[in-house]
């Protein structure tokens, strides 16, 4: 039974880190998360933005979105020198 335990909580964790790129080009990126998950979001930023010579830094962030299961934001990085 503990091994089910620790299945489901690898499970719901890897689905909660999960995050979608909405646009992405040299000068930024939108990202759709949880918005339980920044440290995710601005890694993906970062590496993002360092394909460029750039630094991400967070510009926005969108209101939180009630899903079915998961409360959503779409957070938006410019990438500067």
């Amino acid at each position: 039974m503990k091994k089910y335990k620790c299945l489901a909580v690898v499970a719901g964790v890897t689905i909660l880190a999960g995050c979608a790129v909405v646009s992405a080009d040299e000068n930024g990126i939108e990202i759709r998360h949880s918005s339980e998950n920044n440290i995710l979001v601005q890694s993906k930023a970062d590496k993002h933005c360092a394909s460029f010579g750039k630094k991400a830094v967070k510009v926005q962030e969108s209101t939180t979105v009630d899903t079915y299961l998961f409360r959503t934001a779409i957070s938006t990085f410019k990438c500067v020198k």
